[in-house]
């Protein structure tokens, strides 16, 4: 099994250009926007290149917003807590009813995790969504230019393997790789059917002659014997 962090970008071949959308990190504390400069690989027209970083842009600004905050939220309160219990303060209101305490720490895990599921499942869902709308407006555009564009993820739901790290990116690939090596695959096939065929064995006009010979020598002495057997009758 190969390496679950490995980057979509290592992935990519040689002559892909990537616009990454969201990079992997160790934590998601929220995407601070794209690199906006155009790949020297990419042989585009600029002012579809900043179409595309533009409309781009806002949206992996958006991913994985609120979630430092949700983190933030959750550490203060458990830390107040904390200190207000260490205080006397919450002591003194144990002794008449149940721990505050505890209350307030089971009433948060699931806020956090509520709010984080939110992030993922829905948040940056809506995100995904509307690259994926945007790309399919600009595929034929690209398409002229001699790419083939596509919006790849990896990693980026709740549930996710151990360690991995979600990833976004564009991937602009030039038609003519794809083309080549589709060809190619085509090629090999075709080969392959003439070394089959190259392996019959092929009639000759010889072989063609020698049987339609043997099949009138054949047919004759039918006829032969047939008027033997006539003549044997009438005698």
């Amino acid at each position: 099994m190969g390496n679950i962090n490995t980057s979509l970008v290592n992935q990519a071949s040689a002559s892909t250009c990537c616009l990454v959308v969201e990079r992997q990190s160790a934590f998601p504390w929220g995407n601070r926007g794209i690199d906006t400069s155009k790949p020297t690989q990419l042989n585009v027209d600029d002012v579809l290149w900043t179409e595309v970083v533009e409309a781009i842009d806002p949206l992996a600004r958006r991913l994985n917003t609120g979630f430092c905050t949700a983190l933030v939220l959750y550490v203060v309160t458990i830390g107040i807590f904390v200190g207000l219990g260490a205080s006397g303060v919450i002591r003194q209101y144990n002794d008449d009813g149940p721990s505050l305490f505890l209350i307030v720490v089971w009433a948060s895990i699931p806020l956090y995790l509520g709010a984080i599921m939110y992030i993922y499942e829905v948040q940056n869902r809506r995100v995904d969504n509307q690259v994926k709308q945007l790309v399919e407006g600009w595929k034929y555009r690209f398409e002229d230019a001699g790419y083939s564009l596509d919006y790849r993820t990896q990693h980026t739901g709740t549930c996710k393997p151990k360690h991995a790290r979600s990833e976004r990116l564009l991937a602009f690939v030039p038609i003519e790789s794809a083309t080549l090596a589709s060809t190619t695959n085509t090629g090999t096939s075709l080969a392959s059917k003439e070394a089959a065929f190259s392996d019959e064995p092929i009639a000759t006009n010889i072989d063609i002659e020698m049987n339609a010979g043997l099949a009138s020598t054949t047919q004759g002495l039918s006829l032969v014997d047939q008027l033997q057997q006539d003549d044997k009758l009438f005698r």
